[in-house]
């Protein structure tokens, strides 16, 4: 039989799909059998926080319950620093394997890649995402000597003085700074940002009057002693810990106004689907259990989420565009 030269290029175009197929199957077979084993070493998972505070306590949460289901010591490693873009970046440059994964923030993945033009990580295609572990939104807490007892009276209030209200936040363009700019666009007001470097003296300073209003996730131990009031919570509903707390959407007429902190593990990117896949079942596993999900809600003050890979990229992706809006709206500065 002869065969002509478009025979052989279709035959030669056969050749090459099942030898692709081959491939691929041999690729998923070793990913499968690599996530089937995984993990033969000790798994570090990389803390952007100090030692101590509430995202450090939900990394050792996370960390110790995953030894135990793992069968292998996990190691929370503290590398705080940069508005955590140290953290990333080590975690970005590490090896793909599934043993250095990061607890990231908005800050870490939404913010900070938007707002910072020396940032040295991509937060797209640097990261594998596997689950948003937890969501905590700002309590809105004012001075108690002021006089708006809510919401749309504190807007009233600072439309009729403009610049007369001063909002204390953790730094310039972190997330409870962006909270308050995104309230002074929605509200068409303008309340005076003062950044503070410690939240414990920002607290204080809001306590005394030095500052009237903060958007703040730990102002609850402050309302229990009677130095602050909580206007509000900034969540798109109210929390289930707190119901007797409405939102800013709702009390301020503000639809849609939404700030959440949000902390969410990720992994380095080429990280094999499989164990992308495996630890997203075993954090979903853990977060769920009902003793860790009160522990998780009482030391944040949210919810925990537990979401997918896919729906972790999109949150991490619309929340760019929104804080990036809020930035560029605002002219907010940041410090590099």
């Amino acid at each position: 039989m002869k065969l002509n030269s478009m025979d052989g290029i279709w035959i030669l175009k056969a050749f090459a799909n099942q030898l692709t197929a081959i491939v691929f199957g041999v690729f998923a077979i070793h990913q499968t059998s690599f996530a089937q084993d995984y993990p033969l070493k000790p798994v570090v998972l990389v803390s952007a926080h100090a030692a101590g505070g509430a995202a450090d306590t939900l990394s050792r949460i996370i960390a110790n319950r995953l030894s135990v289901l793992m069968g292998q010591t996990v190691v929370v490693d503290n590398r705080p620093g940069a508005s955590t873009m140290l953290a990333a970046e080590y975690v970005a440059h590490s090896p793909s394997d599934g043993y250095t994964l990061l607890m990231a923030t908005v800050t870490t993945l939404s913010i900070n890649p938007v707002a910072v033009a020396k940032i040295k990580y991509d937060a797209i295609k640097d990261f594998s995402p596997i689950t948003v572990v937890a969501s905590t939104p700002f309590f809105l807490g004012v001075n108690m000597d002021v006089p708006f007892k809510s919401v749309s009276e504190l807007i009233a209030f600072a439309k009729k003085n403009p610049d007369k209200l001063n909002y204390g936040s953790s730094g310039n363009g972190t997330s409870s700074h962006l909270a308050g700019e995104l309230f002074n666009l929605m509200a068409t007001i303008k309340m005076v940002h003062v950044p503070y470097k410690a939240t414990s003296t920002r607290n204080t300073d809001l306590s005394s009057g030095v500052i009237q209003v903060v958007f703040g996730n730990d102002l609850i131990p402050y309302a229990k002693a009677g130095k602050v009031r909580i206007l509000a919570v900034t969540a798109a509903k109210k929390l289930s810990s707190y119901p007797d707390i409405s939102t800013v959407s709702d009390s301020g007429n503000l639809p849609g106004y939404e700030a959440n902190v949000w902390y969410g593990l990720v992994a380095p990117a080429g990280t094999p689907v499989p164990v992308i896949r495996k630890l997203n079942d075993l954090v979903k596993t853990i977060v769920l259990d009902p003793e860790t999900k009160q522990k998780i809600m009482t030391i944040l003050g949210g919810e925990v989420v537990a979401n997918s890979p896919e729906q972790f990229d999109s949150l991490i992706k619309s929340d760019m565009r929104k804080w990036g809006d809020v930035i560029r709206n605002s002219k907010v500065q940041f410090e590099e």
